[in-house]
């Protein structure tokens, strides 16, 4: 029963958390500098080079308007003189900013590379400096001298978005571009945020303990008084949209809560000032409830109001008296009905109930107040009016004397306000009105229909993996194949079916079910013919239906639904030796079997994807490896384990005493023979790379052949386009698209004359640098448990291979060369122009996707990939028609690495020959 209890308070508690304050994840949005929201009127700048071409109105991030960006007139040095300024009309809540330089389709050269935010909360326009608050990061940079400036940009076409900690609440904000040296700049920006729908223009109160785990108001950025230990005419961390919770633990480095002590009085006063005379609805307290820590509810809270915050102008006194809670030690949001009172000035006195008192959030619900539209009750207002000039009462006489203090308030009301007195029957009752029943009905309903939409998913995924087992069960001859009337194969793989939300189409889903290859062996090459052979007979091997594929087949495959009649692969290649045409082949680029017979697998000891060499073999004369002493190396964190080894991230110190992040390959020490001499040829292949795009081998530990060291970056290229902002459309966003595919092909260039095959190429294994932005190939994917599920288990060894990034030969064939190694990087070009947010072929499942792969692998040449992504919106159309010269079924027509990287520099540069193609 407890336990429903405590299951209940924490449910309730983030529901009403969830309705009433503000979240700062939820207010991430573009405020219209790119889309036109903010109109030109609103924008202003101290000075422009040209108005015209580059004025504010050129400011607009991502856009490629008038001269580009705005530029002010004068160059720019460390004093604060040029201005760009967006006015948003009422007060808004910033939680990001971006900026941009002048990319000017190629011919813009200027861009600021630091600038400090000056912002304002008034009503008037001014250009007092005294008016303006300059904006202080929590988190500031590297130089001491300068903590209020901001990293800007590092060229002039990439966007940085830098997020605010703390976040701003403005009118009007400032970017004053600096500088260390005298340097012309221009900028573009954005601004990400939402309404500050409180209208709280600031908030006066005194100092939480400083002292003791810093739990003073670090943020607020009005001024300080130290004589009362007063904070006046500011906002801080009781506005910025961040709750703590009942651990005390640090959000953003940075204690979220202000605590007072009852040391020298019992109550504290805030008194909160608005933009407009509001109607007020109601107010959130978010507290914490400590009792082993003494730290407990605030006892009584009077909210008394006023028009002109004059000190004993306030009045109509609301008073919400709270029950000590002594069960449940949980952070909650308290809210106080208003009544809709009409003030301009909110005062709010709360009283201590235990030795400390923590809140961390305090939030208003109201609306600017209409006169037009309260006509009818003006003589109300003006009563109001004239009550407010009534003196204050005193708060310690009213904690003393409960009765006398109630008919007081009754009767300065003149008995038409009421005092609301929370009588609860439990520890919560106080807070439930009908408003919160609601609520919490709503967020009780949504989490049972949850909980039974996951186990109806969960019986659907389970009835139909029990089915398609059911499919091997017999074997199949060539004559005749095993026919399910029961079971209609438009269940598994009629690509017209509708594709469930819940399952298939989600980005970059889970596989929902091990794909196992139909074959037991694959179709053999013959390396005596110029031409490849089905098997011919069916005896030489056995298959299960898996795939299933219509009997009367022809040379022109469809995605259209599957006829009801079915036969085996096997059965296809057969009936396709009627009608395939030709395939001619130079029989001396065919892998050679022994490779073949390599390639079960592309999972090295340690976990990771393994490279190869292809058609050669290493000369282990040439090779030299450094060795590495132990006592450099600090293993800091598992990547993950493989069946006979583990990688680790680590730093190794190098000769100036600084230190470098290193990836560890190391074998266990009861590994065979066999598996360590797999891990030292991959060791004396990887120690060839020498190239800027690809990860290399630093090394071995102390001359031993079981613990390598190698180049490592923290971010892979997957990880860093998803966190990216997807842009509308840019051309500076292509532009550096561009450039990332430029440095994936000169890595793959570089393997390809070295004739070794990646096998796994895929933006989870192209690792990037923060600092420059510049790629480097790695193989270690496959390893971590993020992109476990982007293997498929394939074959009679159940070999894991990247499905959706691997050529249709890989899957049927077993084939890996230099060319498959195009068609993956063909898909890996797809994720980058899409930011990395759709799996490839994301309305397939994996059974779907084989099919369409059968389909070309029956022997249909079309000029035209028969399975082919759609063009990513930010992609031209060269770009594309490049990627699908990439997924061509014969692998000879398929570019070489060295054409797509001359083509992609041609188009980086403004000239674009035509890719050419290699013959194998």
């Amino acid at each position: 029963m407890k336990i429903f209890c405590a299951l209940f308070v924490l449910l309730y508690t983030s529901t009403i958390s969830s309705l009433e304050l503000k979240k700062l994840s939820s207010c991430q949005t573009a405020l219209g500098m790119q889309s036109g929201s903010i109109p030109d009127s609103a924008i202003s700048a101290s000075s422009s080079y040209d108005s015209n071409s580059v004025g504010p109105k050129a400011s607009r991030a991502r856009t490629e308007q008038y001269g580009g960006a705005w530029c002010p007139l004068n160059q720019i040095t460390s004093i604060l003189n040029e201005w760009l300024e967006i006015d948003f009309g009422n007060l808004t809540y910033l939680t990001q900013v971006e900026t941009q330089g002048r990319f000017d389709n190629g011919r813009g050269k200027e861009y600021a590379d630091y600038y400090i935010l000056m912002y304002t909360r008034s009503n008037q326009p001014t250009n007092d400096i005294k008016s303006w608050i300059e904006y202080k990061p929590q988190i500031i940079s590297n130089d001491e001298l300068n903590s209020s400036w901001i990293h800007a940009n590092q060229n002039t076409y990439m966007g940085e978005i830098r997020p605010l900690n703390p976040p701003i609440v403005a009118r009007r904000l400032r970017f004053y571009p600096v500088s260390k040296q005298t340097r012309t700049v221009c900028m573009r920006v954005e601004v990400y945020g939402c309404l500050f729908s409180d209208g709280i223009v600031s908030y006066t109160m005194p100092q939480g303990r400083t002292d003791i785990n810093s739990l003073g108001d670090d943020t607020y950025d009005g001024k300080y008084i130290p004589e009362t230990n007063m904070l006046v005419d500011g906002l801080g961390q009781l506005s910025d949209g961040i709750t703590g919770s009942e651990d005390m633990s640090l959000v953003d480095g940075r204690q979220p809560w202000v605590g007072w002590s009852n040391d020298s009085n019992t109550h504290v006063t805030i008194i909160f000032q608005f933009d407009y005379i509001r109607q007020m609805n109601r107010v959130t307290i978010h507290t914490n409830n400590v009792f082993s820590k003494q730290i407990s509810l605030f006892k009584t809270a009077v909210v008394t109001f006023s028009l002109t915050g004059e000190r004993t102008s306030y009045s109509n006194a609301i008073i919400s008296e709270q029950n000590r809670d002594e069960y449940y030690e949980i952070a909650r949001p308290i809210l106080i009905q208003l009544n809709n009172h009409v003030a301009k000035y909110v005062r709010l006195d709360l009283y201590f109930d235990s030795k400390w008192l923590l809140i961390s959030e305090i939030t208003f619900d109201s609306q600017i107040y209409n006169e037009k539209i309260e006509t009818k009750n003006e003589d109300l207002f003006m009563g109001d009016l004239a009550k407010q000039q009534q003196p204050l009462f005193d708060p310690m006489k009213m904690m003393t004397d409960q009765r006398k203090r109630n008919r007081n308030v009754l009767q300065t009301t003149l008995s038409t306000e009421t005092t609301t007195k929370s009588l609860p029957s439990t520890h919560f009752s106080n807070l439930i009105t009908t408003e919160l029943s609601l609520a919490f009905f709503i967020g009780a309903s949504l989490a049972i229909g949850l909980l039974l939409l996951v186990s109806l998913v969960w019986l659907i995924r389970r009835k139909k993996k029990l089915q398609f087992q059911k499919l091997t069960e017999k074997p199949c001859n060539n004559s005749s194949c095993y026919t399910y009337p029961t079971l209609p194969i438009r269940e598994f793989h009629d690509l017209n079916a509708p594709i469930t939300s819940a399952v298939d189409d989600r980005e970059y889903a889970v596989p929902d079910i091990n794909f196992y290859s139909t074959f037991a062996h694959s179709p053999h090459l013959n390396h005596h013919k110029k031409y490849i052979t089905p098997l011919s007979s069916a005896s030489s091997y056995t298959c299960s239906p898996r795939l299933i594929r219509p009997a009367n087949i022809n040379c022109y495959p469809t995605l259209k639904t599957l006829p009801s009649q079915h036969c085996c692969i096997h059965q296809q290649y057969l009936t396709m030796q009627h009608c395939q045409p030709s395939i001619t082949v130079n029989p001396n680029r065919v892998l050679p079997p022994s490779v073949v017979d390599e390639l079960a697998t592309i999972e090295g000891p340690c976990g990771n994807s393994l490279m190869m060499k292809f058609n050669s073999m290493v000369d282990t004369q040439l090779i030299t490896i450094k060795e590495i002493n132990s006592d450099d190396i600090n293993i800091m964190e598992k990547i993950g384990d493989g069946l006979f080894g583990s990688v680790h991230v680590g730093e190794m110190k190098l000769n100036g005493g600084e230190r470098q992040t290193v990836l560890i390959k190391s074998l266990q020490e009861s590994t065979d023979e066999k598996q360590k001499s797999v891990f030292s040829k991959e060791i004396e292949l990887l120690s060839l790379i020498n190239d800027f795009h690809v990860c290399s081998l630093l090394g071995v530990l102390n001359n031993q052949r079981t613990v390598a060291i190698f180049e490592y970056y923290s971010l892979d290229l997957y990880q860093y386009l998803r966190q990216q902002l997807i842009p509308m459309d840019s051309c500076s966003a292509s532009s550096f698209l561009l450039s990332l595919a430029c440095q994936i092909a000169s890595g793959m260039k570089y393997l390809s004359s070295n004739s070794i095959i990646h096998r796994d190429l895929a933006t989870r294994n192209c690792l990037i640098s923060t600092t420059n932005l510049q790629i480097h190939i790695t193989d270690i994917a496959m390893i971590k448990t993020d992109y476990a599920n982007d293997y498929a288990r394939v074959g009679r060894l159940q070999s894991r291979i990247p499905l959706r990034w691997a050529a249709w030969e890989t899957i049927f064939l077993n084939q890996f060369s230099l060319k498959s190694d195009v068609w993956s990087f063909g898909v890996t070009l797809y994720e980058v122009y899409t930011y990395a947010r759709q799996r490839p072929y994301h309305a397939l499942t994996n059974e779907q996707l084989v099919q369409q792969f059968a389909s070309i692998s029956q022997g249909q040449i079309a000029l035209n990939p028969l399975v082919s992504l759609p063009k990513p919106e930010l992609c031209s159309k060269e770009i594309y028609d490049m990627m699908c010269e990439c997924w061509q079924r014969d692998a000879q027509y398929r570019p070489s690495f060295a054409d797509i990287y001359t083509f992609l520099q041609g188009r980086a540069s403004g000239s674009a020959p035509l890719v050419t193609t290699e013959q194998l």
